[in-house]
């Protein structure tokens, strides 16, 4: 099945709304600000703060990056659209989280600390972030409620949650030895770590389950078994990783990625390339290996030949092409709900000299029609959640 996209009415009918960066109404901002706190001072004013978060009302609680809660003046374009479901995002490269029902507006909170990570668990109940510490480049991981995140760990360099189970995370940590890897349950309020074995290379948890854990490093990927034992090392880059120890990679390793993908497992020699890329200068961007289906999304942009630019390729578990969904958008990015009906691919538009960011929203089977939700800011969708509002 090949299908192309369906934008919702609104963007698609005026002009993309310009960028909240824009420094042209700097001056009159100022200007209206300050009328306005001089008018509040006079009158001795006081007033209850709005709730900016459906899960949270209150500001993101975080030893190393305490909350700034904003609600914007002016109802930004997202207001009026109407869309199945909930979209979770980060939003302005980390500086915000978001979470907007398809029926109603959306709910942001603000961070005075840019977001290095951030992903949600398996249930999308809990989201970890991790975050600059005060006054360095060390990064602190923190997880809970938006609106409520609570510090975990110091020093981490990544973190990684397991694919089904909502309460177990692991990260690594520097410590006196090396690189420890780590794993905890963080369900009801506590916090509970077990110490899996101790590296001597800098490396970040990309994925992990019963299978045992893959860690990235400068020079590739590592696999380890439950115990700690090291089972392989390849010149790879993570892309994506299913619940039965599948992996897709880039070969090799090194940022950006290449276009020569494989998927193999955690013995990593078995790299059975995915030949999908090539003639016509297909990029890829992102994959996804669903937990539960074990059906492979494959996200990509083609560029030359005057086509749709992103490619998004639904595939079975075991490799048969179910559906191919096109977007004229540059896509960079993918998230799915927890019962994996749905699928939210991050990307964006040039035009106007203005960069429109937009979440592309399908089934997980491609076989529906596909919409995208246009933003103010720049957004990478973290979850979609099912809801009452939701047709598929």
């Amino acid at each position: 099945m090949d299908s192309r996209v369906t934008p919702l009415p609104h963007p698609s009918e005026r002009t993309p709304p310009p960028l909240r960066s824009s420094h042209k109404w700097t001056g009159v901002l100022l200007v209206v600000a300050g009328v306005a706190f001089g008018f509040l001072l006079g009158q001795g004013a006081t007033g209850d703060p709005s709730p900016i978060d459906t899960e949270s009302a209150e500001a993101v609680t975080s030893t190393s990056a305490p909350a700034d809660p904003v609600v914007t003046s002016e109802p930004p374009a997202e207001d009026v659209m109407r869309f199945p479901g909930t979209i979770l995002a980060s939003v302005e490269f980390g500086r915000g989280l978001m979470t907007w029902p398809g029926d109603g507006s959306p709910a942001e909170t603000r961070l005075a600390s840019k977001v290095s990570d951030a992903a949600y668990d398996a249930a999308q109940r809990q989201i970890a972030v991790t975050v600059p510490e005060y006054g360095t480049e060390r990064l602190a991981l923190h997880v809970g409620k938006v609106g409520d995140l609570r510090f975990v760990a110091s020093r981490v360099t990544g973190f990684a949650w397991h694919p089904t189970d909502h309460s177990a995370i692991a990260w690594v940590e520097e410590s006196a030895g090396g690189f420890a890897l780590l794993q905890a349950d963080v369900s009801d309020g506590q916090i509970t770590t077990t110490q899996i074995t101790v590296l001597q290379d800098t490396v970040r948890p990309v994925a992990w389950g019963s299978w045992g854990y893959a860690l990235q490093s400068e020079s590739g990927l590592t696999t380890i078994d439950p115990s700690g034992a090291t089972i392989a090392n390849a010149d790879v880059q993570f892309v994506a990783a299913g619940s039965d120890g599948r992996l897709v990679v880039s070969r090799p390793a090194g940022i950006p990625l290449s276009s020569d993908w494989a998927i193999t497992t955690t013995g990593l020699a078995d790299q059975q390339a995915l030949g999908r890329f090539g003639a016509l200068n297909e990029h890829p961007t992102a994959a996804a290996i669903l937990p539960d289906s074990g059906r492979i999304v494959l996200v990509s942009n083609r560029f030359g030949d005057g086509s749709d630019l992103a490619r998004i390729e639904v595939l079975s578990a075991d490799g048969t092409r179910e559906a191919v969904i096109r977007s004229g958008m540059i896509a960079d990015s993918i998230a799915w709900s927890p019962d994996e009906a749905h699928l939210a691919v991050g990307g964006y538009y040039y035009g106007s000299n203005q960069v429109r960011s937009v979440v592309l929203l399908t089934d997980s089977e491609g076989k529906g029609e596909a919409i995208e939700v246009p933003f103010d800011d720049q957004v990478r969708p973290l979850g979609i959640r099912s809801g009452i509002n939701d047709p598929w």
